[in-house]
């Protein structure tokens, strides 16, 4: 397998793993807090990780310690910001609000390439990004565009949003990574700086969460938030950016939407409906129209 294809392969890995983590945050939204959840999905990822990249981490240090700002800046963006927004913007603000800010990352990703480092915006792009958050919006409107005009804006939307552009800073920021470090002392890095701050928040009783009560379901949610979706996804979105830049891997997410959709249809029993399939086949062809054609222009780095 060739460099960019094994690239783009772990870019659609990471989005498959983080639909499963609407999934978990939809089925257990009435038992575990926002905050809650956030924090002990990163606290246990923390602990998984450090047997295997805090040697590493520590080999490393003096190559972080020159950019260590940097680095707090990016565990802020990622770690402590994303998910614990979006947790908290979904408990005011419908999904279909929600998922309709989530797609525009991509074009917020292209954009700030654009503003901060002047890269140019290719027509093919434009296109690809215009096919597939049309999907998108076939997706989250069941079909029927004149759903879009229910849309009313509150501060669950403006939360969510806020976790957006979030998330495409961090995308954009990920080529701060010093040269020479490992990728995993690098997200043992940003997950120990980011949970401390969840830590702080958290224990210091600033926003109310509930303590995790520990049954089994449970239990095997934050495993999943924290194992698969936390280091997994995290690693493999990493190593695509990385290859490929943020522009391009800013495409993938819209095929989040699309594995959420199939899940719910698969584990919470809902009804496939021809918007499902029209949805994702639009997306499809607008992530393959931007691969397709950026193809030769991948410079690919060593992870």
């Amino acid at each position: 397998m060739s460099a960019p294809r094994r690239a783009f392969m772990f870019l659609v890995i990471a989005q498959l793993l983080w639909a499963g983590n609407f999934i978990v945050g939809r089925a257990f939204a009435a038992d575990i807090a926002p905050l809650t959840l956030s924090f002990w999905r990163w606290t246990v990822a923390f602990v998984c990780l450090l047997p295997f990249a805090g040697p590493a981490l520590i080999r490393e240090w003096p190559l972080y310690r020159p950019v260590i700002w940097k680095m707090i800046l990016l565990a802020l963006l990622s770690v402590t910001s994303f998910n614990t927004l979006l947790y908290f913007g979904l408990q005011t603000t419908g999904a279909t609000n929600a998922a309709l800010l989530n797609s525009m990352i991509p074009v917020i990703i292209i954009t700030l390439s654009f503003l901060c480092y002047g890269e140019r915006i290719r027509l093919i792009q434009i296109l690809g990004i215009t096919v597939s958050f049309c999907g998108v919006l076939v997706l989250i409107t069941r079909g029927d565009f004149e759903n879009l005009l229910g849309l009313t804006l509150n501060s669950g939307d403006f939360l969510v949003l806020g976790a957006v552009v979030s998330w495409a800073f961090y995308s954009l920021w990920l080529r701060w990574k010093p040269e020479g470090v490992s990728l995993f002392s690098f997200v043992l890095l940003s997950i120990g700086i980011g949970d401390s701050v969840l830590g702080l928040i958290y224990f210091s009783g600033v926003f109310e969460a509930a303590p995790l009560e520990l049954t089994l379901n449970n239990i095997l949610a934050v495993f999943y938030a924290s194992v698969p979706v936390s280091i997994l996804a995290f690693t493999c979105w990493n190593i695509g950016v990385r290859q490929v830049g943020a522009s391009l891997a800013g495409q993938f997410i819209h095929l989040l939407p699309v594995f959420a959709s199939v899940m719910a249809i698969v584990l919470l029993g809902e009804t496939p409906e021809f918007y499902h399939g029209a949805g994702a086949i639009l997306i499809g062809l607008g992530v393959w129209f931007s691969v397709r054609k950026k193809r030769r222009a991948i410079e690919v780095e060593p992870v």
